[in-house]
């Protein structure tokens, strides 16, 4: 996902909480000791921002759920903090978080030389990769997508990619990955790029079964499949020692099990991804 600033503003307003302990009964037990001694942006809360992106991160019944959504709660749990989450745009959270408004992001994001600049970027939780979505044809390659109109959301680090290849013309961009998949099952667009976990979680919905989702072959064209991209938790720049904790928990939550269980859980194959233990690239 790139960082996109046009209307963040915008986006902001549209910030809506989506899980908060303020004002409810704590759910911090008696006597927590937490697993280190960390400085958040509101004193005994984990203040996160978050985009609707199933099955990573979601929100039901005013509660975090999802893959990293899951991640995210023992994160909180393992230092005595409650959860208070406000979910936006991909876009929003990127500023959200550069100017101090939460202490962390999770969902699927993956990082760049900029990024790494801007936040603090945790250890590699999963890999995923770039997923070509079609009314059934066979698309795999950079140069299976010439000559078509394509369509993306907003915030992947692929996008100046695709401008590049295809013109800034052929590439509309969304708000969120059901909307490209709507506009290429109603013929509006003839392919969708997006990330291929979700998605191929999506396509098992009914309403997108007569979709395909291919994988995007590696091409030296196309930077972003040249390695497999890393997921990982963005922290606001400084906090090193939430860094250090948030390493710690995603260590606990791949040696565990509890990744590959949590996959499941939210339908996807734990075969899909290779977890990783080295820092993310």
């Amino acid at each position: 996902m790139t960082v996109k600033f046009g209307a963040i503003a915008a986006s902001l307003a549209l910030l809506t909480s989506g899980c908060s302990g303020g004002g409810a009964e704590s759910t911090v037990p008696e006597g927590c000791q937490p697993s280190a001694e960390v400085e958040t942006l509101h004193k005994g809360k984990l203040t996160v921002l978050v985009a609707e992106h199933p099955p990573f991160v979601t929100t039901e019944n005013g509660d975090l759920t999802g893959i990293e959504g899951e991640l995210i709660k023992k994160i909180a749990a393992d230092l005595c903090l409650e959860v208070d989450s406000s979910t936006t745009s991909f876009s929003a959270i990127i500023e959200g978080l550069q100017s101090g408004r939460a202490d962390l992001s999770a969902g699927n994001w993956t990082v760049n030389d900029e990024r790494r600049e801007i936040f603090e970027v945790s250890n590699g939780l999963y890999e995923g990769g770039m997923g070509v979505v079609s009314r059934g044809d066979d698309l795999e390659t950079v140069d299976d997508l010439k000559n078509k109109s394509l369509g993306t959301p907003q915030g992947y680090l692929w996008i100046d990619q695709l401008h590049k290849l295809y013109g800034k013309s052929a590439v509309r961009e969304y708000q969120s990955d059901s909307a490209v998949l709507d506009d290429v099952k109603a013929k509006r667009i003839d392919v969708g790029v997006v990330s291929i976990l979700a998605n191929t979680w999506r396509l098992t919905q009914d309403q997108y079964s007569d979709l395909k989702i291919d994988k995007m072959q590696k091409s030296p064209d196309m930077p972003y499949t040249q390695e497999p991209p890393l997921s990982v938790v963005l922290i606001k720049k400084g906090n090193a020692a939430l860094k250090g904790a948030t390493d710690q928990t995603i260590a606990d939550y791949k040696d565990s099990g509890e990744l590959d269980k949590s996959f499941e859980k939210y339908g996807l194959d734990p075969s899909l991804v290779t977890p990783n233990d080295k820092d993310s690239k």
